[in-house]
């Protein structure tokens, strides 16, 4: 029997990296130290691991750039400006450019003109007609989060576990003493917006609760976020509220205040996406830091383990997102 000849993936189980940090080392391409270089080196030496040449010209790519597509209106929010720059970030550190693409009519099928050797996506909707062309070329595409609709197509994903996040978020309500807790939610079009409406729903119902909620855009108003609020606040015994759709905190908290209540008192707030402001606004508000920079940067390093001959070693690959406790979930 003629013995399996070493893998990329063996080279960096062995070396205790990320197989996108062995490609970086073996390739001499800034991204880890040079101790890290050496022991990956060393270890490719003593396993007798050669580079696949095949694999290599698929890696280094006929047009050496990526296609980034992301949703309609997200360039207003942080969260995706942060996640562009982390694929801008772990691009050139594989030597490859970053190509935005733009968004079509809805009627209009046609694949975005752009010499690119694979796709990054986030937030991602067949009912968006420029995903569904880009998933109708053939090329590799890795998405930030689960594609709806099109899951099955895409080549690899890098997800975050909205669900258990949203029950950390609504148990940590729960022990600061809130009872009935409220949610603003974003439309059902992605497969994270029906994760947590899913567990807000299921959770609520499980503490013998009936679900208190109100959806808005994707990208909503200031007016939108403002009207929804006043609803939810007007339903009796309601102490705690968490608004999802980025750009809802403050004028949540407008909202609170007109309705006489006291954020961090009678009134426990949080939001779902983190952003920069939400650490100085009064109070300061409790959220997720979904850390949108690793997160696009994790979609590139998968994209370069897709186009490595051996694939990667998992098609799906789950991240935890961090709650951020602050004064506005915080009694007293």
């Amino acid at each position: 029997m003629t013995p399996r000849k070493p893998t990329l993936h063996d080279v960096a189980a062995a070396a205790g990296v990320s197989t996108a940090a062995a490609s970086f080392a073996l390739r001499g391409k800034p991204g880890v130290s040079p101790e890290t270089r050496d022991r990956i080196l060393a270890i490719a030496r003593d396993l007798n691991y050669t580079v696949n040449i095949p694999a290599r010209s698929l890696r280094t790519a006929r047009y050496g750039a990526v296609g980034l597509y992301l949703p309609p209106g997200s360039t207003r929010l942080p969260y995706y400006t942060e996640f562009a720059f982390g694929v801008v970030d772990a691009a050139d550190r594989l030597g490859l450019s970053v190509i935005l693409l733009p968004h079509r009519d809805s009627d209009d099928a046609s694949a975005p003109a752009a010499f690119v050797d694979g796709y990054v996506v986030v937030d991602a909707t067949t009912e968006d007609a420029g995903i569904r062309a880009i998933l109708d070329t053939g090329r590799p595409v890795v998405s930030g989060e689960h594609v709806l609709g099109g899951d099955d197509r895409v080549s690899a994903s890098v997800v975050s576990d909205h669900t258990a996040a949203l029950i950390r978020l609504l148990d940590h309500l729960a022990a600061a003493g809130a009872q009935r807790i409220g949610a603003v939610l974003p439309p059902d079009g992605t497969a994270w917006s029906r994760d947590i409406a899913r567990a807000y729903t299921a959770w609520v119902a499980g503490h013998g609760g009936i679900p208190i909620s109100r959806r808005i855009a994707f990208v909503p108003t200031a007016d939108e976020v403002a009207a929804a609020v006043d609803d939810v606040l007007a339903t009796e015994d309601v102490d705690a509220l968490v608004v999802v759709p980025s750009g809802s905190a403050a004028p949540a908290l407008d909202s609170a205040a007109r309705a006489g209540r006291r954020v961090g008192d009678d009134l426990l707030l949080a939001a779902y996406v983190d952003e920069p402001m939400h650490a100085l606004l009064t109070p300061s508000v409790t959220s997720f830091d979904l850390e949108p920079r690793d997160f696009g940067a994790a979609c590139v390093a998968l994209l370069a383990e897709v186009w490595d001959a051996d694939g990667p070693a998992d098609r799906v690959r789950v991240t935890e997102p961090r709650l951020v406790v602050r004064a506005s979930t915080s009694r007293g």
